[in-house]
């Protein structure tokens, strides 16, 4: 598998795996959302997307893409990452379910960016040349 499929295939079961995880929230909110849900939706996924746009093209300073090459295992540490915000995120919406009414909103917009800037940047487009080497 090449590095750009990895990538796509990464990023597809982190976005796709939360729709799963949240199955039943992301179904509520979306047939419950109002408008005001909907821009929080919309800018979460230009959030995520333009994080992901500005990390691959080297649009963030040298000294967190040096920290990041420095780390043995990219992948272990991307997953332990990921397990923590995602036992944060659920830890906070057992605490205060009704107190962040946008948690589910932001979930929901953070995976659909992340989902279509890889369809983007990976199926339409060539995933970046500088977005390869950090895999």
């Amino acid at each position: 598998m090449t590095p750009a499929h990895r990538l796509i295939v990464s990023h597809f079961a982190v976005g796709f795996g939360n729709f799963l995880l949240f199955h039943d929230k992301v179904v509520t909110t979306i047939e419950t959302a109002s408008p005001l849900d909907w821009a929080v939706i919309v800018i979460a996924g230009l959030a995520i997307t333009g994080f992901t746009y500005l990390s691959e093209r080297q649009g963030f300073t040298e000294s967190v893409y040096s920290a990041w090459n420095t780390l043995p295992r990219k992948g272990l540490t991307l997953l332990t990452l990921f397990a923590i915000v995602l036992l944060g995120v659920a830890g906070l919406s057992l605490l205060y379910d009704s107190g962040i009414r946008w948690l589910d909103d932001v979930v929901v917009g953070a995976c659909v960016g992340l989902i279509g800037y890889r369809i983007v940047y990976g199926l339409v487009f060539p995933v970046p040349e500088t977005a390869l080497g950090r895999i």
